[in-house]
């Protein structure tokens, strides 16, 4: 039996971490003009969770590194409809979590 799992553990690739799928928030804004300066993000935690509908990030301000998969963000948050922080540009913070999405 330990033969036929060690024969099988060679032949199939393991498992990614990230297999589940999703994009960190670096790889969602890379694809869009301007780095996404203007577009409105979600983490799938306010998406999936109906008591935080309406909940999302309007970008302002992206740097992001060479490799287009890490970087820093800002923006204004808006928290089941309602504007933090007065409106003001705060980090985005969370973005290299494989779980952001084009708030639609």
């Amino acid at each position: 039996m330990n033969v036929a799992r060690e024969a099988l553990s060679k032949i199939t690739p393991k498992p990614s971490v990230f297999s589940k799928g999703g994009k960190n928030l670096y790889e969602v804004l890379s694809v869009l003009p301007e780095y996404g300066v203007g577009s409105r993000v979600t983490p799938t935690k306010f998406s999936n969770n109906p008591a935080l509908k309406e909940s999302y990030y309007e970008v302002t301000k992206v740097h992001l590194k060479p490799g287009l998969q890490h970087g820093r963000a800002w923006g204004v948050q808006v928290l089941k409809g309602r504007t933090m922080e007065n409106g003001k540009p705060v980090e985005i913070r969370g973005g290299l979590k494989h779980k952001w999405k084009l708030y639609a």
